[in-house]
């Protein structure tokens, strides 16, 4: 079996399936690693597509430190995007378990596995900016993590880890915290897809915020467009410097309320909007600081808030001709 120089985990999920593609379309071949039964997949996709006799897929389940240990000793990366993970901020606060074992263990498989592999590669570890927790936004790399909730907690302690093995062992790791990523193929469970599902069905949609002062606010977020993010993840891969940590975010917090009434003008259908009360946990605005990534990798966002609702509505309408009915 020949080698290949690139590795993707969490390969067929939503970020990890743009980012396999932008590698093979770049000309590279990449190993894409994926868990057969952990959330939504686009392996036939990616297996359909222009350059997928540049992708190779392994299903593997990466708790197991003995597969991540085959798979690095079998293909001898030079380069590891690790964005294996079960992802939700909100519903992890309901299975704190299967997201701290589940995360936690996949990592130290990943980097342990990377450290004893006979070609040392370089890791770039795919963070969140749910770390920052409470922290005033604009977010900064320099502010100290304050995270809730087991997921955050999960993303803070793999961070943890790989700087430790940087540390100890000199492995080569840079970090990537994503701030809100969306576009095609997002996750059932982030808003632009509950909320594209619920106005393309006719549905009401419940816009979370907070009352301030007698005055209902809504939440604001840094939506940060997926083709972005991949772009800045790589850039931080081939030019990031080891040890450290870079935001990708576009540094625009964005209303949620603004979400909905786009969608709604593009999908042109009208629904009640529900006014809900965020969770203590979560903040009403976040937003990013990317200096850093600009300066230090050349990265900037390219795709404004309303050409990234409009491709994914595009796309929602191309995929899902007939609006699901049992959200």
């Amino acid at each position: 079996m020949a080698a290949y120089l690139i590795l993707v985990t969490g390969a067929f999920g939503f970020i990890g399936s743009h980012l396999v593609e932008s590698i093979a379309k770049s000309g590279s071949e990449v190993v894409a690693v994926g868990h057969p039964s952990l959330g939504d997949h686009y392996l036939d996709e990616l297996l359909k597509g222009e350059y997928a006799t540049r992708i190779h897929p392994v299903l593997a389940d990466l708790k197991s430190f003995d597969a991540a240990a085959s798979i690095f000793q079998r293909f001898r990366p030079r380069v590891v995007y690790h964005l294996a993970a079960i992802a939700s901020h909100r519903l992890s606060f309901n299975e704190p378990y299967l997201y701290l074992d589940n995360n936690l263990r996949t990592t130290l498989n990943v980097i342990e596995a990377a450290r004893i592999s006979r070609v040392s590669p370089r890791i770039l570890f795919a963070s969140s900016s749910s770390v920052y927790g409470e922290n005033r936004s604009p977010l900064t790399e320099d502010l100290q993590p304050r995270p809730k909730g087991p997921y955050a907690v999960s993303k803070w302690l793999c961070e943890e880890l790989a700087k430790a093995y940087h540390r100890d062992y000199s492995l080569d790791v840079v970090i990537v915290r994503y701030f809100n990523v969306v576009g095609e193929r997002c996750r059932s469970n982030i808003v632009f897809r509950v909320f594209a599902d619920k106005i393309s069905s006719g549905r009401e949609v419940e816009v979370n915020g907070r009352v301030v002062e007698g005055v209902f606010r809504p939440a604001a977020r840094d939506f940060t467009y997926v083709e972005d993010v991949v772009r800045g993840t790589i850039l931080a891969a081939e030019k990031g410097r080891s040890g450290e940590v870079y935001n990708l975010g576009r540094g625009v917090p964005v209303s949620v309320l603004d979400v909905a009434y786009e969608m709604m003008r593009l999908f042109g259908r009208n629904v009640e909007i529900i006014q809900r009360e965020l969770s203590p946990h979560e903040s009403l605005e976040v937003y990013s600081d990317s200096s850093k990534a600009r300066r230090e990798l050349g990265w900037a966002p390219q795709v404004g808030f309303e050409e990234m609702v409009k491709r994914f509505i595009e796309w929602y309408k191309a995929t899902y001709h007939h609006p699901p009915q049992d959200l």
